[in-house]
């Protein structure tokens, strides 16, 4: 490299220097929260979050049991009734899965 070479990169990199610096006084950067802040608003989220999971369980775990509560009572009070139900649905649910993987065949052999 030569000394024209030399004085020109160093030009460059100085002008370089001053529009950063530019550019930084123009963008000041925004409040950036301390750690501990940050630290506390990880602790409310995870808090929070926990309690929701909590309230999901505890519903799952109702209906759940209502489930099975009106289930039995069905079948109590009218066997014959809830076995065709039991069936029907059993044979709907197979025709479903013979269908859809019949669907299924046909589009992997296309391809």
């Amino acid at each position: 490299m030569s000394r024209s070479d030399d004085a020109q990169e160093q030009e460059v990199v100085e002008r370089l220097q001053q529009h950063m610096k530019v550019l930084d006084d123009a963008f000041e950067p925004t409040s950036i929260p301390s750690l501990g802040a940050l630290e506390a608003q990880v602790r409310e989220r995870r808090q929070i979050r926990r309690r929701a999971n909590w309230i999901e369980m505890i519903c799952f775990w109702l209906v759940g049991l209502l489930a099975i509560t009106f289930s039995a009572l069905f079948f109590v009070s009218a066997p014959a009734l809830y076995l065709g139900i039991q069936a029907l649905g059993t044979a709907v649910a197979v025709i479903l899965v013979v269908i859809w993987a019949g669907r299924r065949r046909k589009e992997v052999h296309h391809e």
